[in-house]
């Protein structure tokens, strides 16, 4: 017990010295060396790179790391202190702070929304629902393929566990494998199956699940069910426009704001390909008004942008990539907004009218746009919606009616090929053959109108 008073001489020292966050480890011995101790050779500096630090355009103020402070006791012994030092906020608080950020974003389950959705915005959501859970019955797979997706070896050993049950058959298909559309599709789909199963064996990381997984996935869907509207977007690398993002307390000053900025991964636009399209285009450039999304972007900034998607890993976080889906829905449905009232305002332009009316114009209620977030395999369904007139915006899901639908397995990756399109379908829809709107169209039934008279240059 000699060593005993020694020992607690150096805790006592400990102790008065830990407070200090700027403590360092303490150089002491250990009290009893080891009567031969083995020499140790000097550790030679780490050769893997360092994680990349988020900028401060990336995260809210504030945020740090932790640092401790230590002292040996003994061989087997030793004391740390945790000092009060910055440290990083997790997606959880970052979410939590949205809803009282100015404009909020605040994200839901569905079956507990905020308060009641409007009008409009309940129409739009009941028609999607339920396209989306008709689409899901069955008849998703072109029968000519059963054959061919049943006798396929690399389909083999996933199928002898999950069968593909009848129904989702699409009998009244009457294509076979000589019509080469057909064939592709089915190679296609090998392809996404396989970057999948590579993806979850291996462990690969969010790049790997996006360009091998996702993007073929998306590019299929538009492919097969696009009908030339559209163009998938890889906007990984832009940033949003600082107008439309939301704005947060800075904790260093408090009479200050600063902005809460994430990107996504994915989206679609209105394509420029499109003959109606690039048209339209042109009128809005001619009028000066080429900016149409909530973009920096030299492109993008010029296309009308619809929903979003949010790639992570297996086992990446779902608040973290919710996060991510939210302030890039939010800002994309505050343009949209401001591009709404502009049209309203060149429609009233001779009349006097009521501040108050505001909230009941379409211009603010009828917009609603689904978005995904992705955590591997698992495609997650929401619906984002403008809930008040100052850029306020609700988030609902992930939608649990639509929870199994994923790329482990064949007729899964044929579930989602059908979602996505119907997920097109509801951004883009012509007129019925009598020339009436269709039902529940974003743009067919509301987007359309409020950019052609954005074109017409009165504003």
């Amino acid at each position: 017990m000699a060593c005993s008073s020694h020992s607690l001489n150096r805790v006592q020292d400990w102790l008065r010295v830990s407070p200090d966050p700027a403590l360092t480890s303490s150089p002491l011995c250990p009290p009893t060396p080891p009567k031969s101790p083995a020499p140790t050779a000097p550790r030679p500096p780490s050769s893997s790179p360092s994680k990349r630090q988020r900028n401060d355009d990336d995260s809210l103020p504030g945020s740090s790391l932790s640092h401790t402070s230590s002292v040996v006791l003994s061989d087997r012994t030793t004391l740390t202190a945790t000092g009060s030092v910055r440290r990083t906020l997790s997606p959880s608080r970052h979410l939590t702070k949205l809803r009282t950020a100015r404009p909020s974003i605040s994200l839901s389950p569905i079956t507990m929304p905020p308060k009641p959705l409007p009008d409009d915005a309940m129409t739009r959501l009941g028609w999607l629902r339920t396209r989306l859970g008709s689409a899901l019955k069955g008849g998703y797979i072109p029968g000519g393929l059963q054959d061919a997706i049943e006798q396929d070896p690399d389909f083999r050993l996933s199928l002898s566990m999950e069968p593909i049950d009848e129904e989702a058959f699409d009998h009244e298909d009457k294509r076979t494998l000589a019509d080469f559309a057909l064939v592709d599709t089915l190679q296609q789909v090998k392809r996404i199956f396989q970057g999948a199963t590579l993806c979850t064996q291996f462990g690969r990381d969010e790049n790997a699940w996006c360009f091998s997984v996702v993007w073929p996935l998306i590019e299929l869907a538009i492919k097969l069910h696009g009908k030339g509207k559209w163009q998938s977007e890889s906007v990984q690398s832009q940033s949003i426009n600082p107008l439309y993002l939301p704005r947060v307390p800075d904790p260093s000053t408090p009479s200050k704001e600063r902005y809460l900025f994430r990107k996504t991964d994915f989206c679609f636009s209105y394509s420029h390909l499109d003959p109606h399209f690039r048209a339209l285009y042109s009128r809005l450039e001619e009028s000066n008004a080429m900016q149409v999304s909530h973009t920096t972007d030299n492109f993008t900034s010029r296309a009308v942008l619809f929903s979003g998607i949010e790639v992570k890993p297996e086992n990446g976080d779902q608040k973290e990539a919710e996060l991510q889906m939210g302030i890039w829905m939010a800002a994309s449905l505050r343009k949209k907004m401001e591009l709404a009232e502009k049209a309203r305002a060149g429609r009233d332009l001779n009349e006097t009218q009521n501040p108050n009316t505001k909230i009941d114009d379409p211009s603010v209620t009828a917009l609603l746009e689904p978005a995904l977030t992705i955590i591997g395999n698992e495609h997650k369904i929401y619906y984002a919606y403008p809930s008040s007139i100052n850029g306020d915006i609700t988030i609902l899901g992930p939608d649990e009616k639509f929870a199994n639908i994923s790329t482990r397995s064949v007729p899964g990756i044929f579930k989602l090929i059908i979602v996505y399109a119907t997920i097109l379908d509801y951004g883009y829809q012509e007129e019925n053959e009598n020339g009436q709107e269709s039902e529940g169209g974003l743009w067919g039934g509301y987007l359309e109108k409020v950019f052609k008279e954005i074109a017409r240059g009165i504003h």
